[in-house]
């Protein structure tokens, strides 16, 4: 039975599909899911409080450039996997390419084939500074990760790719709903959201992963400052960047309750910070309120525009 089963001619086509549909839910597995659902809601906040509920703001308007930054946020965290290889598995981190399901090779290749359809895209829409801005997010996406010299490297140097990152994203939805002169309250969420990012999400994310950033010789905000220091940073500064949210907010009516969201995930990150500090296990637990944190404040900010 064994024999005869051998010598059934496969379907190459269906196998090579399988194999492929497989190796894109792997990539965007590997791309981290939550990551790049809060990148897409910072992209439609962007273009959501510029439009201020007008109709212009949605359907066909929004469909190119949003396909163009989700392409280009895919390549961002595509080409940090491909390059974190080896500290993933000291990390055990468990994503695709570190439990050696996604081969690093495929992982490229799909990653620089969404940087072309994300520039392909943006070009479609014939808009010279949408593109110009994904560009720009395209190559500090590249330089967090890649060599020569990789920005991840130093705490500095990965804080302020995160905030440029952050408030590239959204003026890419400001210009996708046509520029101009952006609201206040787009700017004073642009600026709070992209420090929130700087300044906690850079360091938190470093609690669970000092042992992997120390091997490839990182001078994160662990490995340089020390895990207390470190701590010390992430819980004062989120506090300070949801304070200067709320005092931002306060002549717009749209950013009261996602400023209030905020500071109560400050204070609950700033509370981790300190209680895991001598549990490893829950090394991670900081970075997962911060971002938690930003999903709710966005989601109070899309509630508040739909009222």
């Amino acid at each position: 039975m064994g024999d005869y089963l051998a010598h059934i001619p496969r379907n190459t086509s269906l196998v090579r599909a399988t194999g492929a549909v497989r190796a894109v839910r792997l990539f965007l597995e590997e791309c981290r899911p939550c990551v790049q659902i809060i990148f897409f809601l910072r992209f439609l906040a962007g273009a959501l409080t510029t439009t201020a509920h007008r109709p212009a703001g949605w359907g066909h308007q929004l469909a190119g450039p949003g396909v163009s930054w989700v392409l280009a946020s895919l390549f961002a965290y595509g080409i940090n996997g491909v390059s974190d290889v080896s500290e993933d598995r000291v990390n055990a981190t468990g994503r695709p390419i570190a439990r050696g399901e996604l081969s690093p090779r495929t992982a490229a290749t799909l990653t620089w084939l969404a940087a072309a359809g994300s520039v392909i895209t943006a070009l479609a829409c014939g808009d010279a500074l949408f593109t110009g801005l994904v560009l720009v997010y395209l190559v500090i996406g590249y330089a967090y990760s890649a060599a020569p010299f990789p920005l991840k490297c130093s705490a500095l140097g990965a804080s302020g790719a995160v905030l440029a990152m952050g408030l590239l994203t959204y003026a890419a939805g400001w210009q996708a709903t046509g520029g101009g002169t952006p609201s206040g309250a787009t700017v004073a969420l642009a600026v709070t959201m992209s420090l929130w990012m700087a300044v906690v999400g850079a360091v938190t994310k470093d609690f669970s992963h000092a042992a992997g950033d120390a091997a490839a010789g990182r001078r994160t905000s662990v490995t340089a400052w020390g895990p207390s220091a470190a701590r010390l940073v992430a819980a004062a500064g989120a506090p300070a960047v949801a304070a200067g949210f709320l005092l931002a907010g306060l002549p717009w009516p749209v950013l009261r309750v996602p400023s209030l969201v905020l500071l109560g995930g400050a204070v609950t990150v700033a509370v981790l910070c300190w209680t895991t500090r001598r549990d490893p296990a829950r090394g991670r637990t900081p970075y997962r309120a911060f971002m938690v944190s930003q999903h709710l404040v966005h989601g109070a900010l899309f509630l508040q525009l739909a009222l």
